[in-house]
């Protein structure tokens, strides 16, 4: 009697799963070079595996043409200001021809610089300030808050203060008038500022901006060890109060127990030559800005004059991977229409927004929105007929702020946006730079063209 042989069905289910855990297990391991499989890791999980996303490729929005002066030849340097104004009363011509009368004539030119947290602590600003006043003159910092929570970085003055109650853009529960700065200041009990100058270039003049109260307002001040009390009216929705004049201020100390004195600022500056006032505030897209009434920019405009208004936002607009910003479109817009109204023919220049950083599969690269958002800022200029300087192309375009962090010289903080000192320095020098070859394209082709 023949023996039944044994069902063997399972065999091979068995070889296939001794095959599967073999190479699995050789997925761990690179074969050395020659082997059979060393043309490519295997990996029997990779049909499986979730690809990670590659980041899109920057496609860079279409270059509107450089506008050029009177049909002039266009700069061979598409980094310098461009004017979509240039046939009226309020083109940034004018402010060129006022820096280069200023010293012949002893007026005062002035900036008014509005940004956000990439302005703030003055360290921008502050160098094309010093390179401004280095050329056509003038010493002081200009318009001051009373009190600041980045006053550390301040590199012209230390200020100390105490005993202010303030209010600001995102904490004004009574709707109180704020100043260009975005706040406003209200003694408490016994209030307290001092400004000590860290610089040889000393300013002579104090000057005091209040809001308007029913009361009369009391200040002592200490100019230089020697102190006065100035009672004055704030009658109007913005007034200048004369503290010191005609003398260098080494140090002046201001104090007040007026509890009912609305202050919006100091301004500390010289008889003559340039100042810029940073008007800075962190986390403003610019839609913060619209809450400055046009009175108290043409109240305030009564005795600063301004001659050149910069508005320069977009950090915080970029919205990740986003090609179109319409709600940032209509908010500049907004803006620069309560600028006009409050400040009137006075020139504009809207500066883009500068390189900013995004992770991209473990490493930092350009934010691929930021290209876009450029374009739409120098539409918003075109369409407001102001003038626009691309930052963003003049610090070196895509992956700028990368070498910025991670290069041999460190000029940007590790969050991909902000400047650290030598960056802030860095920034100040190239719009000054690109400011003055902008300036002799304007006046090189006024005198060609006469």
């Amino acid at each position: 009697m023949m023996t039944k042989s044994k069902n063997k069905l399972w065999q091979p289910f068995m070889i296939v799963g001794y095959a599967i855990v073999l190479l699995f297990i050789l997925s761990f391991f690179k074969l050395p070079t020659g082997s059979l499989n060393s043309l490519e890791k295997i990996d029997i999980l990779a049909d499986i595996k979730k690809t990670p996303a590659q980041p899109k490729p920057i496609i860079p929005p279409k270059k509107d043409s450089f506008v050029q002066l009177n049909n002039g030849p266009i700069p061979k340097d598409s980094t310098l200001i461009a004017d979509y104004g240039y046939d009226a009363d309020d083109a940034i011509g004018t402010f060129y021809k006022k820096l280069d009368s200023t010293k012949n004539d002893g007026k005062k030119v002035r900036i008014a610089y509005f940004g956000d947290s990439f302005i703030e602590g003055d360290e921008i600003t502050d160098e094309i300030r010093l390179q401004l006043q280095s050329l056509f003159g003038g010493n002081g910092i200009g318009f001051l808050p009373v009190q600041s929570s980045v006053s550390a970085l301040y590199t012209q003055l230390n200020i100390k203060s105490s005993n202010w109650i303030e209010y600001n853009f995102r904490e004004n529960p009574y709707k109180y008038p704020l100043g260009p700065s975005g706040h406003l200041f209200y003694p408490y009990i016994d209030a307290e500022v001092e400004y000590v100058p860290k610089t040889n270039w000393l300013p002579t003049e104090a000057k005091l901006y209040s809001g308007k109260s029913a009361v009369k307002g009391t200040v002592r001040t200490t100019v230089n060890g020697k102190s006065a009390a100035i009672t004055f009216n704030s009658n109007q929705l913005v007034n200048e109060n004369i503290l010191s004049s005609g003398t260098p201020i080494n140090n002046i100390k201001i104090n007040t127990k007026s509890e009912d004195l609305p202050i919006y600022g100091i301004s500390l500056e010289g008889n003559k030559g340039v100042y810029l006032d940073n008007y800075s505030f962190r986390g403003n897209t610019s839609i913060l800005t619209q809450q400055i009434s046009k009175d108290i920019m043409a109240g305030l405009n009564n005795y600063l004059h301004y001659d050149l208004i910069i508005v320069h936002y977009g950090i915080n607009a970029v919205e990740h991977d986003k090609q179109t910003f319409p709600w940032f479109e209509t908010s500049m817009n907004t803006v620069i229409r309560n600028m006009r109204k409050g400040f009137g023919s006075v020139p504009i220049l809207v500066v883009s927004t500068s390189d900013m950083g995004y992770k991209y599969n473990g490493k930092y690269a350009t934010e691929k929105g930021i290209p876009y958002l450029v374009a739409t800022q120098n539409k918003i200029a075109r369409t407001n007929k102001v003038a626009f300087w691309n930052l963003y192309e003049a610090m070196g375009g895509e992956n700028t702020i990368t070498k910025w962090v991670e290069g041999d010289t460190v000029f940007a903080a590790k969050d991909y946006i902000h400047m650290n000192v030598k960056g802030a320095k860095k920034v100040g020098d190239l719009f000054f730079d690109k400011l003055m070859a902008s300036k002799n394209y304007y006046m090189n082709s006024i005198s060609k063209h006469k």
